[in-house]
């Protein structure tokens, strides 16, 4: 099981979740409108690049040279594209880089599995969030029993309003939904924007990976 923690833009704080051993995956936001835009915190991108964890990238409808710059400058794993972006910047992407990808797509109520037929031979992973008025996360969920329907074979992770309380919940969708491999965790973890609270983590880490059979890549 994959745990991507998104948001993070503190150094001290980024230094503490490093210490998390089950922490696979670090999220970055490069989209300047938001409270987490890693750019505002004021450390050099070095900084960033010379951690060992995995680094994901996230973009919103930002032009494929600037995402290609961000991936050397921080060294980043992944990309991550939570806008409108296209199959052809997808392709684009890959052609210029061996970094992975994952497409967000935003669910909401008159949801058409159909919208990820153009990409998924592009992704290395879907991630799933919950649809709302602007590109940032909503800090709500979904219904997750729509996952059961999903008609693909490609990977994905699951991210909207996940909170502490959600472990028996997860560990359900675990075991019932075979191409769900990780879970994206954020707001429902902060104390304030781009800081986390580590000991919430801890003990969400704890409880749920403890009790879920490992997919993890």
């Amino acid at each position: 099981m994959i745990l991507k923690v998104c948001g993070m833009a503190d150094p001290e704080n980024i230094s503490g979740l490093t210490h998390i051993n089950e922490v696979d995956w670090m999220g970055m936001i490069f989209y300047p409108p938001s409270g987490r835009y890693v750019p505002n915190f004021g450390q050099e991108p070095t900084f960033y690049k010379q951690l060992s964890i995995p680094k994901v990238g996230v973009f919103v409808n930002e032009n494929t040279d600037e995402i290609l710059k961000k991936v050397t400058d921080y060294g980043l794993s992944m990309v991550q594209l939570h806008g409108d972006e296209s199959p052809e910047q997808l392709k684009a992407i890959r052609e210029k880089s061996n970094v992975k990808l994952i497409k967000v797509f935003r669910v909401g109520a008159d949801w058409n599995w159909q919208t990820l037929e153009p990409y998924e031979a592009l992704v290395d992973y879907f991630l799933f969030d919950t649809d709302g008025p602007s590109y940032g996360g909503t800090g709500h969920q979904f219904n997750w029993e729509l996952l059961n329907t999903y008609p693909f074979k490609t990977s994905f992770l699951l991210s909207g309003g996940i909170a502490p309380e959600d472990t028996e919940s997860l560990k359900y969708c675990f075991r019932n939904f075979p191409a769900m491999v990780g879970i994206d965790i954020n707001s429902k973890f902060e104390i304030s924007k781009g800081i986390k609270d580590l000991e919430k983590i801890k003990l969400f880490t704890a409880a749920i990976k403890d009790d879920v059979v490992s997919k993890k890549n």
